[in-house]
């Protein structure tokens, strides 16, 4: 241990000697009152008999001059002393990390505080002027210091996921990167950023930030469903326990935070991005999306239908007592749909319980051929009104009403056994008016144009294999009204 002690001073004296001859080091007064501090430190450390153990032989027994303060070596460690600090000691692996990156005249500085316990693992933690140093005898010791020690401090420190460093802050491209147990801090131009878990795991194997994902943007956030993400200069990773960590970028990030991300109908990515005949595909919970060059983004979603019963209270102005049907005979069905812009989205019908099926089958026809459906919400959302479900171009079934321009009749939409697509492209026609006003540029049904029903196309076929007569067969047409008793 002498000789290690005498090393150490050796590799610290020459920088010394070279300021000596410019400048008088802070503290190195002609009173000795560096000098003072430090043997008191030592006495206080129970002398001989504490941890720093005996002086050095003379002449290494004495303090000496380094950068900013005065310093003193012993058996077990050394004193550090400055004016702002005070006299610290520094023993170990901390010693030798310290010393390893410069001593008080590298970035660490001087020590600030004596060395304290990490929790009770037997690992400890010293505070210096420029940073941190971290050890135990598993990771050995580290430093860490600047944006990466204020993101691990606001992380939890060793206490949190990341648990203790075990290398030093080093470049890597794009920034740098500190290793702990549980995880990596990168930091670049504008942030320090946190990756742990199952997310690194896949960025490490993705290249980390030599790879297409580049450096980290933000730590891992919370998304829909118990999942969370991560965001790349390149891309994402998204990960829950049921789809593991997947990564998606370039075209297909694009439209899948376009379309609502975690939110929308597609959910979470289950593969990565991979090469399909022409291009690039992702797979999620809900179906897909493939990028081909000069073709774009196509998202396709899986049929994924639900029936769910009914209450009063998910009905408030499309039921009130006394009408012929209540929610007991009732059922929410949920059945996905392509809207304008080709995104599959759920849409959500209240019809009678024996009509469920009947158009789950009609709507899994319209699904398939991508038909596209403008929305698809209960009448609820209008407060009842069907004028203005209308008006915004509105799917749906059940509504407690009479019949829209003929108050002396019960509609069959009252009964839960019908319904109306698409309105404004559909429109409904009586001897004086046109419902919605926006339907009148649809009256030529021989111009065919997105979301109108043909006697061809997939919702009049899928209608009539239900036994659903159309609207429009009626002298005044109600194109977009299908019924299953012909009302």
């Amino acid at each position: 241990m002498f000789v290690n002690r005498c090393v150490l001073r050796l590799l610290v004296l020459p920088l010394t000697a070279v300021l000596s001859a410019f400048v008088l080091p802070a503290g190195a007064s002609a009173d000795g009152h560096g000098d003072a501090a430090i043997e008191a430190r030592w006495v206080a450390l129970g002398s001989a008999a504490g941890v720093l153990g005996a002086k050095l032989p003379p002449p290494a027994d004495a303090p000496y001059d380094v950068p900013g303060g005065r310093a003193m070596d012993f058996v077990g460690g050394s004193i550090f002393w400055s004016e702002a600090t005070g006299a610290w000691d520094v023993r170990g692996t901390t010693l030798e990390a310290f010393l390893a990156a410069g001593g008080p005249a590298g970035t660490l500085g001087f020590p600030a505080a004596a060395a304290e316990p990490v929790g009770t693992t037997g690992a400890q933690f010293q505070v210096l002027t420029g940073g941190h140093i971290y050890s135990s005898t598993t990771t050995g010791a580290h430093a860490v210091q600047g944006a990466v020690l204020a993101k691990y401090l606001t992380a939890g420190g060793p206490g949190s996921r990341l648990g203790l460093p075990t290398t030093e802050e080093t470049a890597v491209p794009g920034g740098t990167r500190t290793v702990f147990e549980g995880g990596q801090i990168y930091r670049s131009s504008t942030a320090a950023v946190v990756v742990v878990g199952a997310i690194l795991k896949k960025y490490l194997a993705l290249g980390t930030s030599a790879g297409f994902l580049g450096m980290p943007t933000s730590d891992e956030t919370s998304a829909a469903g118990g999942s969370r993400f991560s965001v790349f200069t390149g891309g994402r990773i998204y990960w829950s326990s049921a789809t593991g960590a997947q990564d998606v970028h370039g075209a297909i990030l694009k439209r899948y935070l376009a379309i609502g991300e975690t939110r929308s109908y597609l959910g979470l990515p289950t593969t990565g991005e991979y090469a399909v005949s022409g291009g690039r595909k992702n797979r999620f919970t809900g179906g897909h999306i493939v990028y081909r060059s000069g073709q774009g983004t196509v998202v396709t979603g899986t049929w994924r239908p639900s029936v769910q019963r009914v209450t009063a209270a998910q009905i408030p102005y499309t039921y009130r007592p006394g009408c012929p049907l209540g929610p007991a005979g009732l059922r929410r069905v949920m059945v996905p749909y392509y809207d304008w812009a080709g995104v599959p989205r759920h849409g959500e019908l209240i019809t009678r319980t024996s009509a469920a099926d009947d158009l789950q089958r009609v709507f899994k026809r319209a699904f398939t051929a991508r038909f596209p459906i403008r929305q698809m919400r209960p009448v609820d959302v209008w407060k009842g009104s069907d004028i203005a479900a209308m008006a915004a171009d509105n799917t749906s079934a059940f509504n407690c009403r009479k019949v829209t321009g003929n108050p002396y009749r019960l509609s069959q939409h009252s009964y839960g056994n019908a319904i109306d697509i698409n309105t404004v492209e559909n429109p409904y026609v009586t001897s004086s008016r046109v419902y919605p006003t926006a339907g009148r540029a649809y009256l030529n049904r021989s111009k065919v144009r997105k979301g109108m029903i043909v006697g061809s196309g997939p919702i009049a076929r899928g209608m009539r294999a239900e036994g659903w007569p159309w609207g429009a067969r009626w002298a005044r047409p109600d194109y977009q009204h299908f019924s299953a008793n012909g009302g």
